[in-house]
């Protein structure tokens, strides 16, 4: 389909037809579609060819075995798309700077984010292709959730330097008001002779009794 590049924009972005093939045979393709017959290219498409490392040859930190203190992260390790670039770029030069500095290193679980998964899959698996990281990979999808990605990394971010107090504080501010309201719900208890129950009973489709 044909994607507008903006409210106020005459251009438009024929999706499907990604390619860097010559110009004139670009031009040629663009204007065998219908309705673009008298179609004028702003802008060509084009790709950028880059180097590829072998990522099973890379530790769970993204550091290369065989290089102390070098780090790779993005295309060279196989990977295509920005979310994965800049997954890795942040966790690689997360570690980069805990090395230097001594510390433990930064490494994710499976378990506890995509980053986690897309790094394992790298370093223990390697790819063919270019590797997108698609929610299928992920057997723990089920609580790799937009909704508790604080829950799951915030105090891990705390303990490298990346979460700084103004975040802190305002997550623990939110877990309190979190355990406060399951404690009161462990206390709130509904039985038919409840004076909200008349309240309840009309949203129910079967009321209490």
């Amino acid at each position: 389909f044909v994607e507008p590049e903006g409210l106020n924009s005459i251009e438009g972005y024929p999706n499907g037809i990604s390619t860097s093939l010559p110009f004139d045979v670009q031009f040629a393709l663009v204007r065998s579609i219908r309705g673009f017959e008298n179609a004028h290219i702003i802008r060509p498409g084009y790709a950028i060819e880059y180097d590829f490392f072998d990522p099973r040859d890379l530790k769970q930190t993204l550091e290369t075995k065989f290089i102390q203190g070098l780090f790779f992260a993005g295309q060279i390790n196989g990977t295509t798309g920005y979310e994965e670039a800049g997954a890795q770029g942040l966790l690689a030069g997360a570690n980069a700077a805990l090395q230097v500095q001594q510390k433990e290193p930064l490494i994710l679980r499976r378990d506890e984010a995509y980053a986690g998964v897309l790094i394992d899959d790298l370093a223990t698996m390697g790819t063919k292709e270019p590797y997108r990281m698609f929610t299928s990979r992920a057997e723990y999808r089920l609580l790799l959730r937009e909704d508790n990605a604080d829950v799951r990394l915030t105090a891990k971010g705390r303990e490298v330097g990346l979460v700084d107090d103004a975040r802190w504080a305002a997550f623990n501010t939110k877990m309190e008001a979190v355990e406060q309201e399951k404690q009161r719900l462990k206390s709130s208890w509904i039985h038919p002779k409840h004076a909200a129950t008349e309240q309840l009973n009309v949203l129910l489709k079967t009321p209490v009794s």
